[in-house]
């Protein structure tokens, strides 16, 4: 992955040039960035809350390829965390 400064940097000037949240991500993903280094970098680019970046990046077309196994995953660990829990 390149440089977070510079990531930010280049989406910003896709915004300018009237680029949308898919196309950072896209140019964010072929940069080398993974799915949670998308959400951080697209949370301080935007200045909105992680979890709202968290949405955005999840039901993406560009993360599409990877929404069933995070969901899965998600699961699981919730499952597990509830039953060490009780």
């Amino acid at each position: 992955m390149k440089n977070e400064e510079f990531l930010i940097e280049q989406s910003s000037q896709l915004l300018s040039q009237g680029k949308d949240t898919e196309n950072i991500l896209a140019f964010l993903r072929k940069n080398g960035c993974s799915k949670s280094q998308s959400i951080v970098i697209l949370k301080k680019l935007q200045k909105i809350p992680l979890d709202e970046a968290q949405k955005l990046v999840h039901l993406s077309q560009t993360w599409q390829d990877t929404r069933d196994y995070d969901e899965e995953l998600n699961r699981l660990f919730y499952e597990i965390l509830m039953r060490d829990y009780l």
